[in-house]
């Protein structure tokens, strides 16, 4: 027969090679972790402790595993010692539970993290890839404001220069937006940069800020080809409208109550309006710049010689 290899147990740092030398060197936390790792039983059935393995293989674990032990045992200390050390090591136990939890807890938070992270790069993407729509940009604007504003606060200026070459239209977007307009107003560089591309008070600028960035405006290989017709589908795509005449100092209505739009520019010498506040007359200082919501669009102008240009929100 092949002989039975013999190990001792570890207990206290001590090797333990009967039970004498157990009940000698008995430590609560080290004896509970050899009978709930098997050591223990296989180190009784190694020396022959019969007697005790059966004893250790009986205890009943919806009761106190380690006051059985101590009887299985026989080991003599006091009933203060004995409450003292398990007091220690339910605490531990306790702190070690606590601590699984909370590292479980803070797994489950990096993975949320790490998913509303990912859901706002996504969306990035998006836009890049839906850059001549629009009414995309008109969502993804409230989907950042709904979901991800939390980011969006501290990574705006960023999300500025990372979309003011490529996708001017979500700029557009996010202005005309009410819950997230001001963080690009109320930043001194991000508004300079827009009272000086996005007003759009030329054709030059709106070529250089908007058309050129639609596939259809830059389509010149075309024998078909029509500038003037590329920026006309492109402005009723966005639905960027503009206006030019005289009105011999009357009111005229350009968009109905009801109608929200954003103005983008207006020449010297015009006025501008909500619809429903007749008393209510805006100069080209309280409004080139503002990008201002107005509810429906009533214009006064002295000159025919430039457009008030403005988009529907």
């Amino acid at each position: 027969m092949a002989k039975t290899i013999k190990f001792n147990l570890i207990i206290d740092e001590k090797p333990i090679r009967d039970i004498k030398g157990l009940q000698e060197n008995f430590v609560i936390d080290d004896m509970l972790e050899l009978y709930q790792n098997g050591l223990l039983q296989k180190w009784l059935k190694v020396r022959g402790f019969d007697d005790y393995l059966k004893k250790v293989e009986s205890i009943d674990k919806n009761k106190s595993v380690i006051m059985q032990l101590i009887e299985i045992f026989n080991i003599s200390k006091s009933d203060k010692d004995i409450k003292e050390a398990i007091y220690s090591l339910e605490f531990w136990e306790e702190r070690k539970l606590a601590l699984e939890k909370w590292t479980q807890k803070e797994e489950k938070t990096k993975k949320i993290i790490a998913d509303y992270h990912n859901g706002y790069d996504v969306l990035m993407q998006k836009i890049f890839e839906n850059k001549e729509d629009m009414p995309f940009m008109k969502s993804a604007a409230k989907e950042i404001y709904d979901k991800y504003l939390g980011i969006f606060k501290i990574d705006y200026p960023f999300f500025f220069e990372r979309f003011n070459d490529e996708v001017p239209i979500i700029i557009y977007a996010v202005l005309m937006n009410n819950n997230m307009r001001n963080f690009f107003l109320d930043n001194e560089d991000i508004k300079n940069k827009l009272q000086s591309k996005y007003t759009l008070s030329t054709l030059s600028k709106a070529k250089n800020t908007i058309y050129s960035k639609f596939e259809i405006f830059n389509n010149r290989d075309d024998e078909n080809y029509n500038e003037t017709q590329a920026i006309e589908k492109i402005m009723e795509k966005i639905k960027l409208h503009t206006f030019k005449g005289a009105t011999d100092g009357y009111w005229k209505d350009l968009e109905v109550k009801g109608t929200k739009v954003m103005v983008l520019y207006i020449p010297a010498g015009t006025f501008i309006r909500n619809s429903n506040k007749p008393k209510e007359e805006l100069s080209t200082e309280e409004v080139n710049g503002k990008f201002l919501l107005l509810n429906g669009l009533v214009y006064k102008s002295n000159t025919a010689q430039s457009s008030i240009v403005y988009m529907e929100v």
